[in-house]
């Protein structure tokens, strides 16, 4: 049991500190005063730096080489640090001795062997950046220094159209059935970003980051937004939720386990610092890293960095695609029942593109800052890069003027950027990826096996086809060599040939959805402030909007390309639990993605489809409630 007292730090009031005089076991945790972050080789070293900075009066040295300065020597208390400052007035008593105090994440467990071999791998995820309204079209940097160096996914579309399962999804590298909690729909009350749905023990010590920790040594790092139920699997954990200035994290370099950014701290920029002062860090032991790093723009508010603010994006405006202001009876509730747009929704909508489109020009500059960080080191030729969102999003497309959680294509395509060692260059690639396969990418990167609790399929079958390749690195290819045969032989020359094929990878896309309640913000606010009081109120949930689905692109079913749903408005606990959910289907949606590509027409119940219908419902149940390898 450890008792922490809290304690008053006193150093008589000189010039300067006195670097002789410390309190140990005390540490400092007034973040609204912090004044730096930085690196000392100990307390002594700590307190001259804080002599050498302007305005210092106090500081904590903690852990093995973090510095902390202040501006201020109050909100001391008991921990293991060393700490030394001014204080305007002698020590008070000590207080009674306070309780315990538990930060919200665990410990990681111990790695495992370290792979001397393996690359370093960075994964950036933004929240809500869509691929068909211009979310991608800004990205100037990231594209010539990341796409013009690796390849672009034109076919990745997301599984789960919402914040915390998509993000579930990518940690478990499962499909939504196969994570999801015993909650009914539609839910007793609304679910906020859909966290309910998710049952986290159902992955625990079995996300990506365990298997790369245990298995291969990796050192592992969460920066930005979470959301993915569970904090395994990660040595430093830098989480918060913030698209604008100030905000608080979770920190668990922290001495009180949390850092409250001030107003001038804009929250994509600070945490790619902190990732990029941890990959240097990391860079420095003998450990292959992983990066996570998720920024929580351009999701609403929005806000912009100051210098792009009303300048960054000059015309910008929702586009007015045909689907926009559009609906029709043929669709399920939500949106067959959804008032027209008003000309102050078109106003608003057009604002929130904008917003949106300047909040991204900052995560350009990150992703930019941080791939220059690792060419300084030294390690851009043994890093991949995989660059994607959550899911993408609404502006007006079938009426809705925000948010996701449909099955159309502006709500769920999304950009898929992956660069490194063997990765063709300056491309497109249109073979049918979502967010499960990744976990079993960077386990394959690394050499290891995709686990049997995994849905999702390695990405390297046609990512990297030439498994000679020279930039690969050897743990990558001991793992294509066993898989695939002896350099030339006919297994190996098959593999480079079908990695020109996108159907024998996948023909379908599977994707699945709980509803959230019905959630209707009031006339027009809630996910989008600057609309509230103004836009017209509609509901952007409702129990209507549960469903499965499949995009699928194959030649030999009708015209090559459709969109399949299943929709069914009430599933309770035990069928959740059952896996036995859309047995009772209230409607069917199908689109012909060639005559139709803005999914205006529901042909579903036209007679001449009746045998591509029942096809693609034979299909579908393939994938729900498939599991681990018994998936397509």
């Amino acid at each position: 049991v450890v008792v922490v007292f809290v304690v008053a730090l006193y150093v008589p009031s000189t010039s300067a500190l006195n670097c002789s005089t410390l309190a140990s076991s005390t540490c400092i945790a007034d973040s609204k005063h912090r004044l730096a972050k930085l690196k000392a080789t100990d307390a002594g070293d700590c307190c001259s730096q804080c002599n050498q900075h302007s305005g210092c009066v106090a500081f904590t040295f903690w852990g093995e080489n973090d510095c902390f300065l202040f501006s201020t020597a109050s909100g001391a208390h008991g921990g293991d640090c060393t700490s030394g400052g001014v204080a305007p007035a002698p020590p008070s008593p000590p207080s009674p001795p306070s309780p315990p105090k538990h930060r919200p994440y665990p410990d990681p467990t111990p790695h495992g062997p370290v792979c001397t071999d393996c690359p370093n791998i960075v994964f950036a995820l933004t929240d809500d950046q869509d691929m068909t309204l211009g979310g991608w079209a800004n990205m100037n940097k990231t594209k010539a220094m990341l796409q013009e160096n690796g390849v672009l996914l034109v076919n990745h579309r997301i599984h789960t159209p919402i914040c915390s399962p998509s993000r579930s999804e990518v940690v478990s590298g499962r499909y939504f059935h196969n994570i999801k909690s015993k909650i009914p729909v539609p839910p007793p009350k609304v679910l906020g970003a859909a966290t309910a749905h998710i049952n986290g023990t159902l992955y625990k010590n079995q996300s990506f980051g365990n298997f790369l920790r245990e298995k291969k040594g990796y050192n592992v790092g969460m920066f930005g937004k979470s959301n993915f139920n569970t904090y395994d699997g990660f040595d430093r954990w830098f989480q918060g939720v913030v698209c604008g200035y100030g905000g608080s994290y979770e920190d668990d370099q922290s001495p009180s386990g949390h850092y409250h950014a001030n107003e001038t701290e804009y929250g994509t920029l600070l945490e790619a610092q902190m990732a990029k002062d941890w990959l240097i860090s990391a860079s420095k032991s003998n450990r292959p890293f992983f990066v996570y790093y998720a920024p929580h723009c351009p999701h609403t508010p929005a806000v912009p960095e100051k210098k792009y603010l009303g300048t960054g994006c000059p015309g910008v405006t929702a586009p007015r695609q045909p689907n926009y202001n559009y609906t029709s009876p043929l669709f399920h509730e939500l949106i067959a029942n959804q008032p027209p747009l008003t000309a102050t929704d078109a106003i608003l909508v057009d604002d929130l593109a904008k917003s949106r489109c300047e909040s991204l020009l900052t995560v350009d500059d990150a992703y930019a800052s941080i791939a220059n960080t690792i060419e300084t080191l030294g390690l851009a030729q043994k890093t991949y890069w995989f660059i994607s969102s959550d899911h993408g999003y609404n502006l007006g497309g079938h009426r809705l003027t925000s948010n996701k959680f449909l099955l159309y294509e502006h709500s769920l395509r999304i950009p898929m950027v992956i660069s490194g060692p063997g990765i063709p260059k300056g491309g497109t690639m249109s073979q049918l990826t979502t967010n499960v396969d990744y976990g079993p990418t960077w386990l394959a990167l690394a050499g290891i096996e995709t686990p049997d609790c995994m849905d999702g399929r390695s990405l390297l079958d046609f990512l990297i086809p030439n498994a000679s390749h020279p930039d690969i690195l050897p743990a990558t290819r001991r793992l294509l060599r066993k898989q695939r045969g002896a350099a030339f032989s006919v297994s190996d020359v098959q593999f480079m040939r079908d990695a020109q094929d996108p159907t024998k990878f996948r023909t379908d896309q599977f994707h699945q959805y709980y509803n959230q309640g019905p959630w209707t913000p009031t006339n027009g606010g809630d996910q989008c402030p600057l609309c509230s009081g103004h836009g017209t109120s509609r509901p952007l949930d409702d129990y209507s909007n549960t469903y499965i689905g499949l995009t699928v692109v194959d030649p030999t079913v009708g015209s090559g390309h459709y969109k399949y749903a299943e929709y069914q408005n009430v599933c309770n606990s035990s069928q959740m639990i059952e896996k036995t959910c859309f047995n009772n289907i209230t409607i069917v949606e199908l689109f012909d993605m060639i005559a139709d590509p803005w999914e205006l027409n529901n042909i579903a119940n036209q007679p001449n489809m009746s045998t591509i219908k029942d096809a693609l419902a034979t299909r579908i149940r393939k994938y729900y409630p498939c599991q681990g390898k018994a998936c397509p």
